[in-house]
């Protein structure tokens, strides 16, 4: 989490030995951006992060008292340096800020804004100007709701710290090839460019303006909504079960709001694809989204899960913490046994780990929707639940992923029945089975998709998602392969332009998407959240009605606009 100084080596060099930096520092660096890394073929002689290195004889002419004037030329070389960059991610390498601070964002507005606001929540508390803000018996008073989003401002920064140490010094347990981190002119770590950064510090700054305004109408409207450490308290398995359902009524509301950015093209293409502009995992980007975004995730989320199934003091500190840590996981690019919030739900009838959200983050995403490990049910009950990468991560593939990835071996495999096994028996410009099971080499690679053959050999080594998964179909029927998926349509123009013929006795019917299924249509994939708005206006404590018809006029608006353009 420190910001790191760094600079260039010329040739010739040495380490300059001077007072030694803190323990973990020599350590981090090198193995952060070794060459030896899975990720180096994306890196250059120039980008690679320098230590602090100084002409051979550096050490003899200069002792420790001069660092002070050593660092100062370094980091005006280092200053020199940007302009050579030929990424963003370079210049930020130059400029020492590979790492997020653990006490600062990338802005220092944001960041004074986000502590503002908690503090202000603080001071206003305490006094309590004309008695306008006296908690409701058994209820957190507007000091402590400060304080608790103070102490989740910490957390989200000590878990990212923690998920990208992880991601950066044990490369086995990254989800995505090397191939997919290649970093193009002028984008970030994430593969986000310049112009995207700028119009997502200003969607930043509204989040955090945004979260202090719910949290302070939530209080007003909906009295005892924070529950106190003098309120009621529940039985350790009626917790155990409140857990449970409070898990599953969030990520239902969560899932179908999430579904409906990804398949309402409206949707997707002004408020949703922002977050998705990340297309590299990192557990940086969770909450860099859409300002509304955001804002409607809090509502549907959190605060209606609330509404309906109340959670008790300890019980409400201890989900909020989880669910942080867990939408960090998903997008930390790592899946293993370091994800503690997913593990300790893997138990749980199909759960999901972070590798199902990362497939998520690649082709047009349209697939593992849910926010939570828990709420994988609502993947598999609706049909959007993909294994993904599982067969290659087995020790965090599910018993689901095992199932879903021998049913896709089992459909790739080509039965002889398509055609007759000579060519003289099939009409002119068809290929047989027989010769597209010649064609299983890399070096010759063949597939089917929708009953077309197509020739993948020289395309597999620029494949995003790694060269593997293409070798491993090559020879068979990759139609479901590639639906799951959900390509864009860049992916499906590259398909088409390696097109050789299409196979004998198959039913040409080319890549599909899954756009005909009923839940994406932009009417339906919007009425289970009209069920949420419901329940919570028809159950929800006295005063949630306000905030469920929020919702609810903002939803038909959205249902509305998207209609329009539709």
């Amino acid at each position: 989490g420190a910001r790191l100084f760094s600079w260039r080596l010329e040739p010739g060099t040495e380490p300059l030995q001077t007072t030694p930096a803190p323990r973990d520092l020599p350590a981090l660096v090198p193995r952060i951006r070794s060459p030896s890394s899975p990720m180096a073929p994306m890196e250059t002689q120039e980008m690679r992060p320098q230590s602090a290195l100084l002409p051979k004889d550096a050490a003899k002419l200069r002792p420790a008292p001069a660092l002070p004037k050593a660092l100062g030329a370094a980091k005006a070389t280092a200053a020199g340096d940007e302009g050579k960059a030929k990424t963003l991610y370079e210049k930020e390498e130059l400029q020492g800020r590979h790492f997020s601070s653990l006490l600062l964002s990338g802005d220092v507005t944001n960041t004074a804004i986000e502590w503002g606001i908690r503090l202000a929540l603080i001071v206003v508390g305490l006094a309590n100007p004309f008695g306008a803000f006296t908690p409701a018996p058994g209820a957190q008073s507007l000091a402590e709701v400060g304080l608790w989003m103070a102490a989740m401002s910490a957390f989200i920064r000590f878990y990212n710290t923690f998920l990208e140490y992880c991601y950066f010094t044990r490369p086995e347990y990254r989800t995505q090839p090397p191939l997919e981190h290649r970093l193009r002119d002028k984008v970030d770590l994430v593969g986000r460019e310049l112009k995207d950064l700028r119009a997502q510090q200003l969607h930043d700054r509204a989040t955090i303006i945004l979260d202090g305004v719910l949290a302070v109408a939530v209080y007003v409207l909906v009295p005892g909504f924070y529950p106190g450490a003098d309120g009621p308290k529940h039985g350790w398995l009626e917790r155990f079960v409140r857990l449970l359902a409070h898990q599953y009524v969030l990520s239902f509301s969560m899932y179908w709001a999430h579904r409906a950015g990804h398949v309402v093209p409206w949707k997707w293409a002004n408020v949703h694809g922002l977050h998705h502009q990340a297309t590299h995992p990192l557990s940086r980007v969770t909450y860099q989204a859409h300002a509304i975004d955001n804002f409607m995730n809090a509502i549907y989320g959190h605060t209606f899960a609330q509404f309906l199934v109340p959670l008790d003091h300890w019980s409400y500190y201890f989900i909020h913490f989880l669910r942080i840590a867990e939408s960090l996981e998903k997008h930390s690019g790592i899946s293993c046994h370091l994800n503690f919030a997913h593990n300790l739900q893997k138990w749980l009838p199909f759960s999901q780990m972070p590798h199902h959200h990362d497939l998520h983050h690649e082709g047009s995403k349209r697939c593992n929707f849910t926010f939570s490990a828990a709420g994988g049910l609502w993947d598999w009950a609706f049909g959007s639940r993909k294994a993904g990468r599982a067969p290659e991560l087995r020790s965090q593939a599910t018993a689901l992923d095992h199932k879903l990835a021998e049913e896709e071996r089992k459909r790739a495999e080509i039965s002889p029945s398509f055609s007759g096994n000579t060519i003289g028996a099939v009409p002119i410009g068809k290929i047989t089975v027989d010769e597209l099971k010649e064609h299983t080499e890399p070096a010759k690679a063949w597939i089917v998709v929708g009953g077309t053959v197509y020739d993948v050999a020289k395309y597999a080594a620029k494949h995003p998602g790694g060269e593997k998964l293409i070798h491993d179909m090559a020879g068979k029927d990759a139609t479901k392969a590639f639906e799951d998926v959900g390509h864009s349509n860049k992916a499906h123009v590259i398909l088409r332009s390696l097109r050789i013929g299409d196979l004998a006795g198959a039913q040409v019917t080319g890549p599909k998407t899954d756009e005909d299924s009923f839940w994406n249509g932009h009417i339906a994939v919007h009425l289970p959240l009209w069920l949420s708005i419901s329940l919570v206006a028809l159950f929800g404590p006295p005063g949630a009605v306000y905030l469920a018809g929020f919702a609810a006029t903002v939803l038909a608006g959205e249902m509305a606009v998207c209609h329009y353009h539709s």
